[in-house]
């Protein structure tokens, strides 16, 4: 029994959040693995967070998300695919 599943977003909106998506999680998961390892840059003066091994933990959480994000947009370039151009859905 074929499943008809109509797409909730369209196809360059889908591709666009994908590819953001996955600049965002190279950029949390490379400060969350720089404010792990209390380097200096970040953490050496006053004004920055007093606890950087928590701030990592949100950079990694966050990056989580955006992959749910690209997941779901994903998905949608599936969809988007499996029905020709024109049709309306």
């Amino acid at each position: 029994m074929p499943v008809n599943i109509k797409p909730v977003v369209g196809a360059g909106l889908a591709s666009c959040c994908t590819i953001f998506s996955i600049l965002g999680i190279v950029i949390l998961l490379t400060l969350g693995s720089f404010f792990g390892k209390h380097v200096e840059g970040l953490t050496g003066s006053t004004k920055d967070p007093e606890n950087p091994d928590h701030v990592a933990k949100m950079c990694y959480v966050a990056a989580i998300i955006y992959g749910g994000f690209v997941v779901f947009c994903g998905l949608q370039m599936a969809v988007h695919r499996r029905y020709p151009r024109g049709v309306q859905l």
